[in-house]
Formats: structure tokens, C-alpha cells, sequence
């Protein structure tokens, strides 16, 4: 037999007339006995206090993604005082595992942190349950270091495929360099994401916001992906659709992706392996791929963009722009006479 569920409406009686509580927003308390109040009245009496439409449409564009997401888990809420801090923290948790920005992210939090910051002020709730949550930290934005060719086939060779571990690195490596992939998107791929089209090896990449894109797999990738799935079923390990490709501990079947930090130690000790000192990380294999083609295979920004998983040009701009900045600048023009 299941448990009752609570009541989460609210009587007009738990809420005490301010005179700052706008008299349109009070009607709506006393008459929350007799019907459901709509989150969406209360969001519209937030934004109300914000002049520019632009900053409603964000406000209103992100607690309606919060709300969703709520919806999505059961819940649909009708009242600030049903928001708790857990909701808050999975929501939070969430948007890191799809791979949003940290930036992104507390855009998105700090929306529904205001919200309810307003409904304190207004006595909708008794306290904040949000204030404890902590946003995760901004990253500032420091230029990737890419690698040069001739230390990307270094650390390709590296690895020592006398082991299966060896041959998982360098699948890792062949996938991050060739693919371009970011890290939570390398973790995520299962079996079942690899198929043939034709002539054409293909692996589907789940990007950030769930978008989905399909990359051919180049004749290399190809033998790495094949000597890795051959040394795998030498050590008894067969897969299954449903399993992750890329496998942690190699010492069964892992049910977790792998985690996003064993990626970094992979690159960062091939790197130093291969006497690279430069500051390196996953994100440099990406960086060395995009640059790869818009550099030396001049290939249209539009279609490196689609191959990154950009959803705006402009992104990609950024790493023609950090080569064109050094490689123009009016600082080899500046001369004197001696």
C-alpha cells in the first residue's frame, strides 16, 4: 500500500497580510484554498519588479527550466514552499553531469536563488532553503594549449599495448584528438552509439543540452577501437549494447561512466611521458583538433563548428581568433631605430 501523499496547497490562513505584499499577489493567497495556484502567476509577479523585457525573458527562460526539470522527477509545483534545498542540489548536480558551463550553470541557479530570495521578502516562504546550496565555481577563462602534431603522434604511440589498459589509452587519446570530443561526452559513449552507414564507421556524440551528433570514424580510430574491443575479449571481457566503451578499472564491466578526472591523468601522463611540460588537459585534445582544422586543413568554420558541438559560431571563432591575435598583431610592426 503506498504512502499518502502530502498536501502541498496552501491555506490562506499560514500567510500573514504585509502591507508591501502587492494586493493582486494577496487575493491570489486567499483564494489558494479553493484552487491551484499556478507557479507560473507567481514567476509573472517576480519579473514584474525587473523594467527591462530582456532580463524578464531570462529570468522567465530559466526558472521555467528549473520547474520542468522538477516536473520531469514528479513534481509539480504550484507554490514556493514545495521548493526545497535538495530540489535545488540535484537540479544543480544535473546541469554539471550535461556538461553546461559553470557559468551556464549558476546563471541558471542564480535565477531560481533570486526567486526564492523574492518569495522570502514577500512571506511566501519562511526561510531560504537555497542559501546553503553553494554554486559551483566560475572558471575564468584562460587560452587552451593545443599540441603540435608531432606530440600528438608521440603520445599516440606511447601507451604500452602489452596491456589492455594500454590499448583503452590510447582509444582515449585516438578518440580525443581525432573526434575532438569533450570529456563527459568521451565517458557517455556505449556500444550501442557505434554503427555503419554505408561505407562509413560512425559513433553518436551526446552534446551538451542532450544534442546529438554523428562523427565518422577515420581508418586509425578504427583499428584503435578494434584492438581495444580485441585485447578487451582476451581478458574475457564481452560487451554488450547497453555498456559504456570506454571501461575504468578493466576489471569487469563497469555499470558508471568513467569519471571525468581519469580522462585528465590519462593526457597529463602521456604528456609528461613524452617530455611535454606545457600545461595540458583533455580540453587541449580538443583545442588541437578544432585548430588542426581550421589551420592546416582550412576546413569552413560552420563545419567545424557542427563537428565540435558548437551551437554558436562564435565559439569556434575563438580559437581562429587566439591564433590570428599572435599571429597579426601590431606588436611585430613596432620598431625603433637604433
Amino acid at each position: 500500500m503506498g504512502a499518502k501523499k502530502k498536501d502541498l496547497t496552501v491555506s490562506s490562513s499560514q500567510l500573514t497580510r504585509h502591507d508591501d505584499v502587492d494586493e493582486r499577489l494577496y487575493k491570489k493567497f486567499q483564494e489558494a484554498e479553493h484552487q491551484k495556484i499556478k507557479i507560473q502567476d507567481f514567476i509573472e509577479d517576480f519579473i514584474g519588479q525587473f523594467i527591462s523585457k530582456q532580463t524578464q525573458k531570462a529570468y522567465v527562460g530559466d526558472l521555467m527550466s528549473f520547474f520542468k526539470f522538477l516536473r520531469s522527477g514528479g513534481l509539480l509545483v504550484s507554490h514556493p514552499n514545495q521548493i526545497k534545498g535538495a530540489h535545488f542540489q540535484i537540479y544543480r548536480d544535473e546541469l554539471l553531469e550535461k556538461g553546461y558551463s559553470s557559468a551556464t550553470i549558476n546563471r541558471k541557479l542564480v535565477a531560481v536563488r533570486s526567486f526564492m530570495k523574492w518569495s522570502l521578502a514577500q512571506n511566501l516562504i519562511e526561510f531560504n532553503p537555497l542559501d546553503i546550496v553553494k554554486l559551483p565555481k566560475v572558471q575564468t577563462e584562460s587560452p587552451t594549449l593545443a599540441f603540435d602534431d608531432v606530440e600528438v603522434v608521440a603520445m599516440i604511440k606511447a601507451p604500452d599495448l602489452s596491456t589492455k589498459k594500454g590499448h583503452m589509452h590510447r582509444l582515449v587519446m585516438y578518440l580525443l584528438f581525432s573526434l575532438g570530443l569533450r570529456r563527459s561526452e568521451l565517458v557517455k559513449i556505449r556500444i550501442k552509439d557505434i554503427y555503419q552507414e554505408r561505407s562509413h564507421y560512425v559513433v553518436k556524440i551526446r552534446g551538451k543540452g542532450d544534442k546529438d551528433r554523428h562523427l565518422p570514424l577515420n581508418p586509425d580510430v578504427q583499428m584503435a577501437l578494434k584492438n581495444y574491443m580485441d585485447a578487451m575479449a582476451n581478458y574475457g571481457i564481452q560487451f554488450e549494447e547497453n555498456d559504456f566503451l570506454i571501461q575504468s578499472t578493466l576489471k569487469g564491466k563497469n555499470t558508471a561512466p568513467m569519471d571525468g578526472s581519469t580522462v585528465y591523468r590519462i593526457i597529463e601522463k602521456y604528456a609528461r611521458l613524452c617530455g611535454i611540460t606545457k600545461k595540458v588537459s583533455p580540453h587541449s585534445c580538443r583545442a588541437t583538433a578544432i585548430s588542426h582544422l581550421l589551420d592546416t586543413q582550412k576546413t569552413p568554420i560552420r563545419d567545424v563548428a557542427i563537428f565540435a558541438g558548437h551551437s554558436k559560431i562564435t565559439t569556434t571563432e575563438r580559437y581562429d581568433k587566439r591564433r590570428e591575435s599572435l599571429d597579426n598583431s601590431a606588436a611585430y610592426h613596432v620598431k625603433y631605430e637604433d
